[in-house]
């Protein structure tokens, strides 16, 4: 073969190549993912995460009780679902009580920040909130989250005489900035199971910002019963929660709590303050209960009736009826105008007198033993007619401070002088 042939061989297959070129169809013009094989931009293994949320919650509720919602967060793909966030903005009708797990973010807006949920897994969240009307309560609750690819790019050594990138951090709030908390509680150490116990917790801010979002709950034992709460505390089975909003630096807050125990040893509760950026502060208080003490009085008058210038005597019994003693008794009574004090049977001190009669106070007698019983005796003149009332108030450790157990008997004393003098003039009459 010449080497002209040659060369018009060459030049026929170069053109039949780039007409061939020329009228095939531009690469991008197919859509991505077409049947005809190319690749598609998704990976196919693994899909992408489909995160799906479910609430199950009462379909009514007596108006008063608190609503329990189960969250249910589920990953239904085999891929990993990052920042996973559920969120739910509190209906305007209802107030937080507690969830578990404890919300990351509360607020207006309470935030749950799940992180990474693996490919199937399942997270629950139940959330009870407490309404404070009677209007029905619609409550939202939605999830977000990021599916992404992380990759790694090898740098080459940095060219002589070049510097290193300047890495800005990221602004923030300093650690001396925070918020401080203090947190304490003042209560009895000791207490009986019947008797209701009375605590104060007290949480200062110390810190040089404002706290935001603070929480205070406080988690009781299973043995502790709430009987009150200071507002705005709200109290769901064992827990007590205060929603206080932001605390400025140097605010304190004070709140009441009141509780029984339902068995003797002894039993304990964490108070915790929270509040955003991760401020917290957490203290226990416990309290020794002994067995149930428990008192009854008697008073009684020896008579019913009783004319002026007579006299009688009112016996006090004081009866110890529980399994665990009395300690440190006291009994006031108080003798109206209509009875003249004589004597009784224990020592006692007379109070300043009052218009009405006066008081007078026994000697503190330091224990009853359970199941025994102590008698105090007042004697006294009748000196007045009418409807009169002998008074007694009993303290005892056992008994809430301030509230005394009263005991009142009513005698009814007659005036019979002027019918004697009458009588006795008759008779010197009838005489002469």
């Amino acid at each position: 073969m010449s080497m002209k042939t040659t060369t018009s061989l060459v030049r026929m297959i170069f053109g039949i190549a780039l007409f061939a070129a020329l009228t095939a169809p531009f690469s991008g013009s197919e859509p991505v993912g077409s049947p005809n094989g190319t690749d598609d931009c998704l990976p196919k293994d693994p899909p992408p995460p489909v995160v799906k949320i479910k609430v199950r919650v009462p379909a009514s509720a007596e108006p008063g009780q608190p609503i329990e919602y189960r969250i249910c967060v589920e990953n239904c793909s085999t891929a990993e679902a990052h920042h996973v966030v559920v969120k739910n903005a509190l209906p305007g009708n209802a107030k937080f009580v507690k969830s578990d797990p404890e919300p990351t973010k509360q607020g207006p807006e309470l935030q749950w920040n799940l992180g990474t949920v693996g490919g199937g897994a399942l997270r629950e969240i139940v959330l009870v909130l407490q309404p404070t009307s009677k209007d029905d309560v619609k409550n939202c609750v939605r999830v977000q989250f990021e599916h992404g690819v992380c990759l790694v790019t090898r740098l080459s050594a940095l060219p002589p005489g070049s510097r290193p990138p300047v890495i800005t951090p990221v602004p923030g709030v300093k650690p001396e900035d925070l918020p401080v908390f203090d947190l304490s509680v003042r209560g009895p150490k000791d207490q009986y199971t019947n008797l209701p116990s009375k605590y104060e917790i007290t949480l200062t801010n110390k810190g040089k910002t404002k706290a935001m979002n603070t929480q205070v709950n406080v988690r009781l034992a299973d043995k502790l019963k709430t009987v009150k709460a200071s507002d705005p505390g709200v109290a769901v089975e064992n827990v007590v929660v205060w929603n206080l909003g932001h605390l400025e630096p140097g605010a304190t807050k004070l709140f009441e709590l009141t509780l029984r125990a339902t068995d003797k040893g002894e039993h304990c509760f964490q108070a915790t303050a929270k509040a955003d950026l991760g401020v917290t502060k957490e203290v226990e208080f416990c309290t020794k209960f002994a067995g149930a003490a428990a008192m009854s009085i008697e008073m009684f008058g020896r008579e019913g009736a009783l004319f002026v210038g007579g006299k009688t005597s009112y016996p006090v019994v004081i009866k110890s009826q529980g399994s665990e003693p009395l300690t440190n008794i006291e009994l006031r009574a108080f003798i109206p105008v209509a009875l003249k004090l004589e004597r009784a049977n224990v020592e006692f001190d007379e109070l300043e007198p009052v218009k009405e009669g006066r008081w007078i106070k026994f000697k503190k007698m330091p224990k009853i033993d359970g199941n025994a019983q102590v008698t105090y005796e007042i004697f006294v003149e009748a000196v007045q007619a009418g409807v009169t009332r002998m008074h007694v108030e009993v303290v005892a450790d056992q008994l809430e401070v301030g509230r005394p157990v009263i005991e009142e008997e009513i005698t009814n004393i007659v005036d019979d002088r002027e019918k004697v003098k009458v009588k006795e003039l008759s008779r010197t009459k009838v005489q002469q």
